[in-house]
């Protein structure tokens, strides 16, 4: 065996001893004789943030962890990976025969295997029509008029928490945002060190979709944000990323003044069951929580599970203050196929809005390209909302939250795939903050067993592009099988519209306020929709056509 045959054996065995220890949790029972001191640890930005929402500066969970008991814990540990301030605890790989050992400690309160798989909410790239869906992915939000009032998320600061951010430092798209000082701080979670350039893509296309210009056109909205950038994934060395490295980003992204939190992973099938998608369950989950308690603004992929088995949203999207993005088809104007639905197992809506699954983003191998995923409407929606914070900086992070779900097309209705739809600049650039009150679309026919549904002549818009899309929204439920009549490919090419406005939407809500169903019909007839009304007894139906929103209770 030659030498560097022997050292590639003797790194692989490493790194399976590695791969092959347990990692826990282990929370403590308090943080007696510590020192803290807030101005030394937040940021002024974050102790503006907490002084608008009247939280408090000396809150116990940004203590430091008693350094005694770590000290004391290292004899019965392996390692020794990380911690959280938030939570009291520690991450650890241990032996498991000293599992009861540690639990038995007077300083410990509960000791908890780790999970470690996530999936980073990306998709495969495929070529199309770049110049239109650049244009297209802002449009579709009228981010243009942010754009010509000036409103570029100067003053906001957004933390990307992702895999990596490969030669971002050294990328024209988004030299800008060197050269202008607006990356603040960056820090290598895996590495301990504060170089996020170094491997891994995912990241510096994420940030392209934030803030990033091609030949002078925005790629994104924030284009004078300031940026925290995380790493915390190790896909170059195992595809199994740690929890902890996400928890200890998000406290740092606290600590460092952040007002929106980007971040494009999710927890599923390989670590919980769908019913464990409570916001409540994992530890992600309740530190995403504590973050918006916190005054930031935490947006999450929702996933792009919609064509597997899992279907659903995993974590930490389940959380009810974590605004979670669901991704739109650019050609069809519904819920793309991949993207993740809702609820949560405890029947809350999510995903809370969405924006193109399908943009064009930047990254250092493949330059300007088209990609998709939720990973990249999620990023969409944060330089949005860094517009928002912008134009009002009195807002707090729960009420942007609110006011981008009112912003969406579609609202009041909403759906499991599509949330409230898509945000619209437009709501934000009336300080009065009123909805217009529009005129009926459609009329409802009733008699005795059946109620009809007919589009009015003057708002009739034929659309062609695809049949009809049914979704059943219980977890466990199967999903209907639907049909989409695309154009060839080559009018794919340029034709990227909005047209959420041609398709006449209906759910079904049960007596416990869920959605039992809904449709995405394509307004092919006037006579849209028959309902029998036997089939609904008790329920509430809801049907939404250009901005026309009906309700009826049988």
């Amino acid at each position: 065996m030659n030498r560097y045959t022997t050292t590639l054996f003797l790194v692989l065995i490493t790194n399976l001893s590695i791969l092959s220890q347990n990692k826990y949790w282990i929370f403590l029972n308090d943080k007696n004789n510590v020192e803290y001191d807030y101005e030394t640890y937040l940021d002024q930005k974050a102790v503006d943030r907490r002084i608008k929402i009247d939280y408090p500066l000396n809150d116990y969970t940004d203590l430091p962890i008693n350094k005694d008991y770590v000290k004391d814990l290292n004899q019965y540990v392996i390692s020794i990976t990380g911690s959280s301030r938030w939570f009291n605890a520690v991450a650890c790989h241990v032996e498991e025969e000293n599992i009861p050992i540690i639990e038995s400690l007077p300083y410990v309160k509960e000791v908890q295997k780790m999970h470690y798989h996530q999936i980073l909410t990306s998709y495969d790239s495929i070529s199309i029509g770049e110049k239109n869906l650049l244009k297209g992915q802002l449009e579709s939000l009228e981010g243009d008029l942010f754009t010509q009032s000036n409103i570029t998320g100067k003053g906001v600061r957004i933390c990307v928490i992702d895999g990596g951010f490969k030669k971002a430092d050294v990328s024209k798209p988004l030299e800008h945002l060197f050269t202008n000082n607006q990356i603040v701080k960056t820090w290598n979670f895996n590495g301990n060190n504060s170089n996020v350039y170094k491997s891994i893509s995912h990241g510096t296309t994420v940030l392209s979709c934030i803030a990033g210009k091609h030949n002078n056109q925005p790629m994104g909205l924030a284009q004078d944000a300031e940026f925290l950038l995380a790493k915390t994934e190790k896909l170059m060395v195992e595809n199994k990323s740690e929890e902890e490295d996400w928890l200890m980003a998000v406290e740092w992204a606290d600590a460092n003044g952040a007002d929106i939190i980007n971040s494009s992973l999710g927890y599923t099938s390989d670590e919980y069951f769908k019913e464990q998608m409570d916001g409540k369950t994992s530890i992600i989950a309740r530190a995403a929580n504590l973050a918006a308690k916190k005054g930031i603004l935490v947006m999450i992929s929702a996933g792009n599970s919609g064509t597997s088995e899992w279907k659903y949203i995993g974590t930490p999207a389940d959380a009810d203050s974590v605004f979670a993005v669901g991704a739109l088809n650019p050609w069809t104007g519904i819920h793309t196929a991949f993207s993740s639905y809702g609820p949560t197992s405890d029947k809350r809506l999510k995903p809370n809005a969405v924006a193109y699954g399908h943009v064009m983003g930047y990254s250092y191998n493949n330059g300007v390209h088209e990609t998709q995923g939720t990973s990249f409407s999620c990023p969409i929606l944060a330089g949005f909302a860094a517009c928002v914070m912008q134009k009002y900086p009195k807002m707090n992070n729960m009420e942007v939250f609110e006011s981008l779900e009112k912003s969406g097309h579609l609202y009041p209705y909403f759906d499991y795939a599509h949330g409230y739809g898509l945000p619209k600049a437009s709501y934000f650039l009336n300080d009065e903050y009123f909805s217009a009150l529009y005129n009926s679309t459609f009329e409802v026919i009733e008699d005795e067993h059946f109620i009809s549904i007919k589009i009015k002549d003057e708002y009739f818009s034929p659309t062609h592009h695809f049949s009809r899309k049914t979704h059943e929204n219980s977890i466990g439920h199967n999903f209907k099988n639907f049909h989409i009549n695309n154009n060839s490919y080559s009018s794919r090419l340029t034709n990227i519209k909005d047209r959420s406005g041609e398709l006449f939407y209906f759910h079904i809500e049960n007596n416990d306020g869920y959605l039992d169903q809904y449709e995405v019909i394509a307004v092919n007839n006037l006579e849209i929709l028959s309902i029998s009304k036997s089939d609904y007894k008790n329920k509430t139906l809801r049907f939404y056509y250009k901005n026309y929103w009906y309700e009826k209770k049988l």
